[in-house]
């Protein structure tokens, strides 16, 4: 009779652990797209007849598109509240607060009454609704990073870093497309009950990733940290005291990569269907495929920073976003629906695929645990706010005081590549560095289960 070696056991758990916290972060991160692009969708299509009914058309246009921005504002705020409690109590802990926290707030609003039926009420309730949703947001993509990172052997640790930014667009696209079909349906009954179908439906997207985060240990690297007694009182404030170098080019990483993605997810859809006179059907088809490619793009640019480096990837990809942002409206304006969902494919699969799982393995290299959640969130989650939200309503201005040509949101991008490019060169290499899980400053370090 074979008896198991008792090294093989703890591997195999090992291994079983990692699996799990890489599948828990994702299935909450496909959660987080989803309600974040379905609240977008709807914005633009039902919010304002069924909340914003009483002044007009324009107004209640501008009212739907202000609890969309509301979400952006609420974004950094939940991040950095979560973040405290991350480094402090725990992953696993604060990502069940985070998944409970999005998942309640975007089912009640599929369960919301209607201006017609509750009056004042309904908007006051979809706004508090919606901030809850952008809180939670705000909180989950930095700590799913963090949970993956710190659950990833260290020669896979891009790529494992990658299923969380990788699953941003399995949401986007379950979002986009459950949208599509639904709108198939007669615009009374879409305006009835139809969109209400998807925002309902995410509490099965909840469900699964309850399961899987209920099944989840903490991570070794949060554990070394508690049991050593190295809990910082404020994280926060110790990353910005002890890291603001890396925190400014964490941002400028992402003052660079986000817009990107609001532009060509968002602005160049109402750009080629505005402007120009590409059908919205073609515009959305583009759109979806592009997400999906997406998908298996993030996971390979990790693969290869897992090879050659973080920097050179990075490097390269802020040098493509320089040199492909007048190409990309160049494709655009050719109106070919097959040119134009090149040009969706590449600004979406290369620019944030080589970026999103990338940059969670490196800044996750650069901060320690103990205030590596509350570091990331920063990096993150204040240029959502500042240039993120704000990119499709700025490069939507440029067009505007340009007469309709996209030339300047085009030196938008590059500028904003090139802030990224600086930010990029300024940190340094971290491929195979171990993730600390002490200080810097204690002076001391303690290898984690991942590392050894």
């Amino acid at each position: 009779m074979s008896h198991q070696n008792p090294h093989d056991q703890i591997e195999l758990d090992s291994r079983q652990q990692r699996r799990r916290a890489v599948i828990g972060s994702s299935v909450g991160t496909v959660i987080e797209w989803y309600d974040f692009t379905l609240y977008g969708l709807a914005t633009a299509l039902v919010f304002a007849p069924l909340f914003f009914p009483g002044g007009g058309e324009l107004a209640g246009v501008l009212g739907a598109f202000a609890t969309f921005a509301v979400g952006f504002g609420a974004r950094p705020v939940g991040g950095l509240i979560f973040a405290h409690f991350g480094d402090r109590v725990g992953r696993k802990t604060t990502l069940l607060v985070t998944l409970l926290m999005m998942g309640t707030a975007t089912t009640l609003i599929g369960l919301l009454p209607t201006a017609e039926t509750i009056g004042a009420w309904a908007p006051i309730i979809l706004i508090i609704l919606r901030i809850f949703q952008g809180a939670g947001a705000g909180a989950e993509f930095a700590g799913a990073m963090t949970m993956a990172s710190e659950s990833s052997d260290v020669k896979n640790r891009a790529f494992t870093a990658g299923f969380p930014g990788a699953a941003v667009y399995v949401g986007m696209a379950l979002a986009t497309g459950a949208f599509a079909l639904l709108t198939m349906l007669p615009v009374e009954q879409f305006q009835a009950w139809g969109w209400r179908i998807p925002f309902i439906a995410s509490v099965v997207i909840v469900g699964f990733a309850l399961y899987f985060r209920l099944r989840v240990k903490e991570t070794a690297a949060f554990e070394a940290v508690e049991r050593d007694g190295e809990i910082r009182r404020a994280p926060l404030v110790q990353a910005v005291r002890g890291h603001w170098r890396v925190l400014l080019s964490g941002m400028a990483i992402f003052v660079f990569a986000l817009p990107w993605t609001y532009v060509v997810g968002t602005f160049s859809v109402s750009y080629v269907t505005g402007t120009l006179t590409v059908a919205p059907t073609v515009a959305l088809t583009g759109l979806i495929i592009a997400q999906l490619i997406t998908v298996p793009a993030v996971l390979l640019f990790g693969k290869l920073a897992d090879r050659i480096g973080r920097k050179p990837v990075l490097i390269a990809t802020a040098i493509f976003g320089i040199v492909y942002a007048f190409p990309m409206f160049l494709l655009f304006q050719t109106e070919s629906s097959v040119l134009v969902g090149i040009a969706l494919i590449l600004g979406l699969a290369i620019v944030q695929g080589a970026t999103i799982g990338v940059s969670a393995a490196m800044l996750a290299e650069l901060f320690p645990t103990s205030m590596r959640w509350s570091g990331i969130a920063i990096s993150r989650e204040i240029p959502v706010a500042i240039v993120g939200g704000t990119a499709p309503l700025v490069a939507t201005a440029l067009v505007a005081a340009s007469g309709g040509a996209p030339w300047l949101v085009a030196i938008y991008l590059i500028v904003l590549s090139v802030i990224g490019l600086i930010g990029i060169i300024a940190l340094p290499e971290t491929l195979h560095r171990e993730i600390p899980s002490a200080d810097a400053t204690t002076g001391t370090r303690t290898k984690t289960a991942t590392e050894a």
